[in-house]
């Protein structure tokens, strides 16, 4: 028996079939195609903040936020700008104001951690905060639905 999306930590269960919030298409979460197009932009930058590139060796992957970190404050705010695309589509797409607040605390906590040098370089690429917050859109638009 192949296990639910409940018994996975950070994927949120689905209606349809039990599928996480993040395998489902942009159509099936969103109501115009001008919105699935929203979610999906939002989640492409998630992943190239935070997921984009495969370190060899030791088979992980990190995004450019843990490697703009290397440049001190310029990398910083430019990951930082990037984060704040996701927010904007979230915006866009009519999140609750309860849901954007979250996700601006997660990017503003980002920047401060980020802005630490090395620790929090390592920090970016170890906790995902992009992806957690197309995590905090995805349950807003099933809400909605």
């Amino acid at each position: 028996m192949a296990p639910s999306a409940g018994d996975r930590p950070d994927a949120a269960a689905a209606s349809d079939g039990g599928l996480p919030l993040a395998d489902r298409p942009a159509e099936s979460l969103t109501r115009t195609p001008a919105g699935a197009r929203r979610l999906r932009r939002a989640r492409r930058v998630a992943h190239l903040l935070d997921d984009a590139i495969r370190l060899p060796v030791v088979r992980y992957r990190v995004g450019v936020d843990a490697l703009a970190g290397v440049v001190p404050v310029l990398g910083d705010l430019l990951a930082t700008l990037l984060a704040l695309l996701v927010v904007w589509e979230a915006f866009r797409l009519g999140a609750r104001k309860r849901t954007l607040a979250r996700m601006l605390l997660y990017v503003g906590l980002d920047l401060l951690v980020g802005s630490v040098p090395i620790v929090g370089d390592a920090l970016d690429a170890v906790v995902k905060l992009n992806r957690h917050n197309v995590r905090l859109l995805e349950r807003e638009l099933e809400r909605e639905s």
